[in-house]
């Protein structure tokens, strides 16, 4: 079992990350702001996952 503790770490953080994400942009949608607008393209979503994926990369123990 200890040759699957790797997997289950990854996918428990993988599950997280997920949930903060779709919790995040639902909180962006539903408080009426328009997100970042730029010609024309919503990158929202893009940096709400680049903030989400950095501070788990901050939190790895090396």
């Amino acid at each position: 079992m200890k040759a699957l503790r790797p997997i289950w770490i990854a996918f428990r953080a993988a599950v997280l990350a997920t949930a903060v994400f779709w919790v995040a942009l639902y909180i962006i949608d539903h408080t009426g702001w328009k997100g970042l607008m730029l010609s024309g393209i919503d990158f929202t979503e893009y940096v709400v996952f680049l903030v989400i994926f950095f501070l788990g990369v901050l939190t790895v123990k090396t």
